[in-house]
C-alpha cells in the first residue's frame, strides 16, 4: 500500500494464499482486482465480503492447465502475445540465484527474509 502512496494496486496475483491474502485484499485500490493462483503459503483463506462492496473490488482465481483443454486457442495466444512482450523487453523474467539441493533451507530462508530478489533455484546435480 506504501508503495502506491496511499493509493493501492490496481491487480495484485496471489500465488500465496494465507495472511498474504488478506493483505492483499486491504492493499488493493478502488476497483482493484485480486487474483489467486495458488495456495502456496499452505492456508486456504476466507473472505469477509463486505471489503467487496466497500472497495469495490474483484477476486477471482485462475487455474490456466485447465486452458489447454476448454479454451487452447486463447492460451496459445496469450503464450505468444507473452513472448512478444519478452522479446520486446516489456518483460523480463526475475533474477534466478542458483542453490545446490542441500541448500534448499538456505534458499527458501533468503526468499522468505527478502535476501533473493527474484527467484531461487534448487539444482538437483552438480553438473
Amino acid at each position: 500500500y506504501a508503495e502506491t502512496d496511499g493509493r493501492g494496486a490496481d491487480i495484485i496475483i496471489d500465488p500465496l494464499g494465507g495472511d498474504i491474502f488478506t493483505a492483499a485484499i486491504r492493499a488493493l485500490a478502488w476497483c482493484g482486482r485480486l487474483v489467486v493462483i495458488g495456495f502456496a503459503a499452505g492456508g486456504i483463506p476466507t473472505l469477509k465480503t463486505n471489503y467487496l462492496l466497500l472497495k469495490n473490488i474483484e477476486v477471482s482465481g485462475l487455474q490456466i492447465t485447465d486452458y489447454r483443454y476448454r479454451r487452447p486457442a486463447e492460451l496459445k495466444a496469450g503464450y505468444a502475445e507473452l513472448f512478444a512482450f519478452y522479446e520486446r523487453g516489456i518483460v523480463k523474467p526475475a533474477p534466478a540465484v542458483m542453490f545446490p539441493l542441500d541448500r534448499a533451507g538456505e534458499a527458501l530462508a533468503g526468499l522468505r527474509d527478502r535476501h533473493i530478489d527474484g527467484r531461487a533455484v534448487l539444482r538437483l546435480r552438480v553438473e
